[in-house]
């Protein structure tokens, strides 16, 4: 009798925390539910306020944001307004027509400020659509059936960029691919294989590869300049410089294969447009050139085709000399650098070309030297604050935060400032030291707000068209933005308080929204909101300008329904 008892009342115990915990989950659902219905509200509320939009790009842009934070709530609304987004996008339909009707290896046009705001809003939308790789294609197939062959070379380019960062290298080279396939004298796609050769060598060969194989098929010519796109990209794979890379980053050279590739390619391509297009042999003469060197190395069963060519190549009073050096395998600037440096310091005046190429070898004491040389004026400044920009990232990356910073404080130009102080903050961040990360924070938002913000001339023959107004893209608020996102792991507080910064930096600014572009890091305010809903909600409210205020709200309310999801997905 006691052990039924005991039996029984055991059963009833369990009875009792089975029911309690299921009535506990059931709340639990209840309460998500409520969530999930107030949440969805906020956001077609969002919606309607951005139906007052006038111009098509910020509606865009607002559609954008809202879809990303309903995604995780109502995918197919997501869906719905991420193709309305991308639609908006385009130009108008003379536009379209033209752009249609332009074939792959034609001269792209240089981009307007329009057309740079329509493909940064595309970006966004494909960002985010990305979610749904099979959708995010769909939307890059729709631009490429409205806009042409162009518009898929770069905009599959910039998926496979996206795929990379991801870590996603099998669906960056696929990207890739359909770049290339699109167009393969165009240069963007070629930009991203050298991103993956900095890491992974071996797979930029196979891709560079597979690019030259889809060249062999496509006719190149001389008089639109394909031809010296092609070259120039290729060389720049095979052969990759410091002094050519965008990035100044050291890039292990091609592999044999790729090499062979190369060059027995550049010898078929000028043969075969010499017979179509008289002369064009002469006028890449200096391509072909280029080839002797590693041909003489790794292709010597050429050299006929090429001496015929060569021959073939030359204008009258030419005595048939050929390169000595390996002028296309090292670096012309740097091969002879010592000797460049020393006369520079002899003669009374340097030259800017070598005072980069000590900063690119991180010669930072001769390049003071012979920046020393130069006469005052704004070129003196630039290089300047460059030389003082790259050391003190490079004494951060070491680990040297007071040398960093002295030389931090003696930036004048707001770019230069925007590289270093967020270099020299990470490395504060990383070593979690609070007081080193509010001291440089408040040092920097001070020192931004009496920068130097002007544009820096661009090169000679540069359309100054191509470089962003300050309609386009606003330093300090741009900087100040990153600066919290950067601080807001590690102290919210300070984050916070810069926070206040953009949103007064915002609120002055001359960055045209109507073009879609806020000029704030998205990602800020999720950062941020995590403990901070109501304080950074009502910063978000702030904003004068109504995009701004659509997209700060609706990244809040992504992190909010993230914060659903999570809680809604059983334990593991």
């Amino acid at each position: 009798m006691r052990r039924f008892i005991l039996l029984s009342t055991l059963g009833l115990a369990l009875l009792s925390i089975v029911h309690g915990q299921s009535n506990e989950a059931k709340s639990n659902a209840d309460e998500l539910i409520v969530k999930k219905n107030s949440l969805l509200p906020d956001l077609q509320a969002l919606e309607a306020e951005s139906m007052k939009l006038e111009q098509p790009l910020a509606l865009a842009r607002a559609k954008a944001e809202i879809a990303a934070a309903a995604w995780m709530l109502d995918e197919t609304w997501a869906k719905k307004l991420l193709t309305e987004a991308y639609v908006l996008t385009f130009p108008q339909e003379e536009a379209q027509t033209k752009l249609l009707n332009t074939p792959a290896g034609a001269t792209p046009r240089p981009p307007t400020g329009n057309d740079r705001a329509r493909s940064e809003t595309r970006n966004r939308v494909l960002q985010i659509a990305g979610r749904d790789r099979a959708f995010a294609d769909s939307l890059a197939s729709l631009g490429a059936k409205q806009l042409g062959v162009y518009e898929a070379h770069f905009r599959y380019a910039s998926l496979a960029d996206k795929a990379l960062k991801e870590g996603n290298s099998e669906a960056a080279s696929q990207y890739l691919l359909q770049s290339i396939e699109a167009d393969p004298t165009q240069i963007t796609s070629s930009f991203v294989i050298l991103d993956i050769a900095v890491h992974d060598r071996p797979a930029a060969d196979e891709l560079i590869l597979q690019y030259i194989e889809r060249l062999k098929a496509f006719p190149l010519s001389a008089s639109n300049q394909s031809a010296l796109r092609v070259y120039f990209s290729l060389r720049g794979l095979v052969f990759p410089q410091p002094n050519r890379d965008r990035l100044r980053r050291v890039i292990p050279a091609a592999g044999l294969a790729v090499i062979r590739a190369y060059v027995a390619y550049v010898i078929e391509s000028i043969g075969k447009m010499e017979q179509s297009e008289s002369g064009s042999a002469q006028r890449l003469r200096g391509f072909l050139l280029e080839v002797w060197p590693p041909l003489k190395q790794y292709a010597p069963e050429l050299t006929g085709t090429f001496f015929a060519l060569e021959k073939l190549s030359r204008r009258p009073g030419d005595d048939g000399s050929l390169p000595q050096g390996n002028s296309c395998c090292d670096d012309t600037v740097n091969s002879n650098y010592e000797e460049r440096v020393k006369n520079a310091l002899n003669k009374e005046q340097s030259d800017e070309e070598i005072v980069y190429a000590a900063i690119t070898r991180r010669d930072y004491a001769r390049a003071r030297k012979l920046i020393a040389k130069l006469p005052d004026g704004a070129q003196k400044t630039l290089l300047t604050d460059t030389v003082n920009s790259k050391e003190a990232i490079s004494l951060a990356a070491r680990g040297d935060i007071a040398g960093a910073e002295r030389l931090a404080e003696q930036l004048t130009r707001g770019v230069s400032m925007l590289e270093a102080y967020p270099a020299i903050i990470k490395r504060c961040v990383a070593d979690k030291n609070r007081t080193c990360v509010s001291l440089l924070a408040h040092k920097a938002v001070r020192q931004l707000k009496r920068a130097d913000l002007t544009r820096a001339t661009p090169p000679a023959g540069i359309p100054a068209s191509i470089v962003p107004s300050n309609r386009e893209f606003d330093p300090v608020l741009s900087g100040l933005s990153k600066l919290a996102s950067l601080i807001a792991p590690l102290d919210d507080q300070i984050a916070l308080e810069v926070l206040d910064e953009v949103i007064a930096a915002a609120n002055a600014s001359a960055l045209d929204t109507e073009q879609g572009r806020t000029g704030i890091d998205v990602e800020l305010f999720p950062k941020l909101s995590a403990g901070n809903e109501v304080r950074v909600r009502q910063a978000a409210e702030t904003f004068k300008d109504r995009l701004r205020r659509i997209v700060a709200l609706s990244a809040i309310y992504q992190a909010q329904a993230a914060e659903l999801v999570q809680i809604a997905q059983p334990a593991k």
